[in-house]
């Protein structure tokens, strides 16, 4: 029932194009008392519907049958027992699509004659892949993740804690001795001893966590081959700079996720490790931003609400800065190319910003969903585009 979010999802719900369109936005969580709260918040948002509904007449009979897969949803608790931050719905005649995201998506109920998607924009881009390694002494842990979710390897080849790791040392240091250590010079057939002890003081102790790092390294090299891949680390403070020390994979990310990870669920690690790698996926965006800057110079950009929804129509923006507030309200004709907007939306307009969203990715160009403030500091307007002629 509920689904992954990716862009052919996306894709598919800006194709969609009849009356009614019912989008529910939620932002959930994944733990806590909050948690417990969530399906009482849907509960409200499907009541919201209901009320919109009902205001453009349609019948208590039609409306129950249309929102009758969302309170499906809302009674399920299995759904509840998944790890997720945002849950949308969206509800059309033929249609429904239940979908969870990992990053937090705004509370909003819309009906119309289009799903609304910018929310879902800003949860799905950018497309990263990166790994989790979370270190403690008993156990090691690794993850593959992307934009959208996570996944748990079997860390294969790696050790599993520091005393396996000690154990196996000892074992060959004692291979060695036998084998290789001279007589006593006494001609007693004994060999000289040499001890190594574990934990005696904070050098050795760093000592044999180094010995433990530096096989779990070449573990992981083993498992990841050649990737190009980010790697991030995951621990209490004091393992992380000594891991960086055995490290030898090229792309291990400097900051890491702080704390005792051996039990943490997955989804919170997904979540922490998106958060870090926020400003490493802002360069792409910074790239477009001065691409923009350079094509308002001329013919090849535009911030007018009006010349970017016609642009978007027939596939010329190629890249689209858009806000994620209320929208800007009003009706396109196709046919004609006439955009007609308004400050108060009037039945059966169209979200331009929503729509313009939809028809670039249609298209296949790229959008970017900013806040209201972004928009206005970065853009200066609540759209702006760069065309591709």
């Amino acid at each position: 029932m509920m689904e992954a979010l990716d862009r052919d999802t996306v894709l598919s719900l800006a194709q969609h194009d009849e009356w009614p369109a019912i989008s529910i936005y939620l932002p959930a969580h994944r733990a806590g008392t909050e948690k417990q709260q969530d399906p009482i918040r849907l509960k409200n948002l499907l009541k919201q519907a209901e009320e919109v509904l009902a205001q453009h007449g349609i019948r208590t009979p039609e409306v129950t049958t249309l929102l009758a897969p969302a309170w499906g949803v809302q009674k399920d608790p299995a759904v509840w027992r998944e790890g997720f931050e945002g849950l949308a719905l969206f509800l059309g005649e033929q249609s429904f699509r239940a979908v969870r995201t990992s990053r937090t998506l705004p509370e909003r109920t819309r009906v119309g004659e289009r799903f609304l998607i910018r929310p879902l924009l800003t949860a799905l881009a950018p497309e990263v892949h990166f790994y989790v390694l979370a270190l403690s002494k008993n156990r090691i842990r690794l993850f593959e993740g992307s934009t959208n979710e996570i996944r748990e390897m079997d860390p294969a080849g790696i050790p599993q804690g520091l005393a396996e790791t000690l154990k196996y040392d000892d074992y060959e240091k004692q291979v060695q001795f036998h084998s290789r250590t001279p007589a006593a010079a006494a001609g007693r057939g004994r060999r000289a001893a040499v001890f190594h002890g574990h934990g005696g003081t904070a050098d050795t102790a760093k000592e044999d966590l180094l010995r433990y790092f530096r096989q779990v390294d070449r573990g992981l090299k083993e498992l990841l081959g050649d990737s190009s891949s980010s790697l991030l680390l995951a621990g209490v403070d004091y393992l992380l700079p000594i891991y960086g020390e055995a490290n030898t994979y090229p792309r291990l990310v400097p900051e890491g996720i702080k704390g005792n990870v051996d039990e943490q669920p997955a989804g919170e690690i997904h979540a922490e490790a998106l958060d870090l790698l926020q400003p490493y996926l802002r360069h792409e965006l910074e790239s477009d931003l001065a691409a923009l800057a350079e094509a308002h110079k001329g013919p090849m950009a535009s911030t007018e609400i009006a010349d970017i929804i016609a642009a978007a129509h027939v596939g010329r923006v190629r890249t689209l800065f858009v806000s994620d507030d209320n929208g800007a309200w009003g009706r396109f004709e196709p046919a004609t190319g006439e955009v007609e907007i308004r400050d108060e939306p009037q039945p059966q307009d169209h979200d331009l910003l929503d729509l313009a969203a939809s028809q670039t990715l249609l298209h296949g160009g790229s959008v970017y969903v900013m806040t209201p403030e972004e928009a206005v500091t970065e853009v200066g307007a609540s759209a702006a585009a760069i065309f591709r002629y």
